[in-house]
């Protein structure tokens, strides 16, 4: 009886400790699983960290413009910010103080996010708007446009235009001395046109009304400008943008415009003398026309009678 008893013990003894093992087991899995994961996760942070710190360039501070920053406007402080700008690719003549670049005159214009670099503005002393701009010895001058004289409105700053004047000379004793027409300056740069100082790029297909036009020239021009707006009337011809070419031309008057007569070039040959072969008279003919009813019947007896 004791035997069975402690069978019985046994198989109840062997059956408690399975479930133990197992759990014994789960719980070393896990743990082995926690250390794994854990080990996984270091590894990656440092791999981050490692290739993020090869990443890392040294930055430099420049003075970069928020908005748009057309020609001729003055920088005000709230129109300039600082940004971090990698150090190998920071643009020459670039700032980092804008304190430093307050009331200078943009002279090209800056897009928004652009380094505020020195060869944009103008001098320090140069002024302020139009006048600090402009190049030495070169002087701005307005002339009076309309639809026709401003090329009905597709001038923009930044073109470049020939001068023709329409004017009368002297009288000379002539009462009433014909006009006449010639181009007094050519290539002669767009600085604005009406209160347009910048060429905006959306509107070039499009016309720009204006009663004031503003040329750059120097002194000598700026005069004939002058006497061709007092003395006559100016118009402005449309150059290319690639054409920087300068024509002599001779002017024309109106005799000039409509005589269709035009005088061989100096050195040119004479043209060879024309000959003229005298024709034999033809001899007479001698035609009979014969209609009999409904018959019509023609002789040439010079050609031998024939029908």
């Amino acid at each position: 009886m004791s035997n069975g008893s402690d069978g019985m013990g046994v198989l109840k003894r062997a059956a408690e400790r399975g479930p133990r093992r197992t759990g014994l087991r789960v719980v070393l899995f896990l743990v082995i699983a926690a250390g794994a994961a854990a080990l996984a996760v270091l590894l990656v942070t440092r791999y981050v960290e490692t290739r993020t710190a090869a990443a890392r360039v040294s930055t430099t501070p420049v003075v970069v413009a928020t908005i748009d920053l057309p020609e001729a406007t003055t920088l005000r402080a709230d129109v300039l910010t600082v940004v971090q700008w990698p150090s190998a690719n920071v643009p020459e003549g670039a700032a980092s103080d804008p304190a430093k670049l307050v009331d200078r005159v943009v002279r090209a214009r800056v897009i928004k996010g652009e380094p505020v670099i020195e060869s944009r503005l103008a001098a320090a002393d140069a002024g302020h708007g139009l006048a600090a701009i402009l190049p030495p010895g070169m002087r701005a001058a307005a002339v009076r446009v309309n639809d026709v004289v401003g090329v009905s409105g597709f001038i923009h700053p930044g073109d470049s235009v020939d001068v023709i004047v329409v004017m009368r000379p002297e009288s000379n004793g002539n009462s009433n001395p014909a006009y006449f027409s010639k181009i007094i300056l050519q290539n002669v740069p767009v600085l604005a046109v009406g209160k347009e100082l910048e060429r905006n790029e959306r509107s070039l297909e499009k016309s720009l009304p204006a009663t004031v036009a503003t040329l750059m020239v120097d002194s000598e021009q700026s005069e004939k400008l002058a006497l061709a707006q007092t003395k006559g009337n100016i118009l402005l011809t449309l150059r290319s943008g690639i054409d920087r070419e300068l024509v002599d031309t001779t002017g024309v008057n109106p005799a000039g415009l409509v005589n269709a007569h035009v005088e061989p070039p100096v050195n040119a040959k004479p043209p060879p003398p024309v000959r003229r072969v005298a024709r034999a008279p033809e001899a007479p003919k001698q035609v009979v026309e014969i209609l009999r009813g409904d018959l019509y019947e023609r002789r040439d007896f010079g050609k031998g009678g024939a029908k």
